[in-house]
């Protein structure tokens, strides 16, 4: 069975010598990187950048190169009259710097976020996630030599 793709981007901005991490609050204690569903003939980076805007108003990000990491996961959900599903999902990120634009979240969620590291990894819901941070920022440190 092929997966099918939901694509998105760990979104940081640099403010001094720190960096902040944008997360997305779906409710309750979930929160994520902004993500959705490959549509048509798009490239994943087509995906991550409609995504972003649909979800987050950003439209000026900067694509850091040489950054793609992905996972499997599998889910449940109610599809009709209590019939539960199980649904198969490969999700890709890619990483996205951005200075100083606005936020304006669409319907799906109910808060932001510009996290420091640490805080973003405690807000993160699933550990796929964390691990996802956890990449990104050791790629941000030895890749791109940020300096904190």
């Amino acid at each position: 069975m092929e997966r099918e793709k939901t694509i998105g981007f760990v979104i940081f901005r640099r403010q001094g010598r720190s960096i902040s991490y944008l997360l997305l609050h779906h409710g309750g204690q979930y929160w994520n990187f902004p993500k959705g569903r490959q549509e048509g003939l798009e490239t994943e980076v087509e995906t991550a950048l409609r995504e972003l805007q649909e979800e987050t108003g950003i439209t000026n990000v900067k694509v850091i190169d040489g950054f793609r990491e992905e996972y499997d996961y599998d889910f449940d959900r109610e599809v009709q009259d209590g019939v539960r599903q199980t649904f198969s999902k490969k999700a890709i990120f890619f990483l996205g710097e951005v200075e100083s634009e606005p936020v304006a979240i669409s319907d799906e969620h109910i808060d932001f976020g510009w996290f420091d590291y640490d805080i973003a990894l405690k807000r993160l819901f699933f550990q796929n996630g964390q691990d996802i941070l956890k990449r990104a920022h050791q790629f941000l440190l030895k890749e791109q030599g940020f300096v904190l």
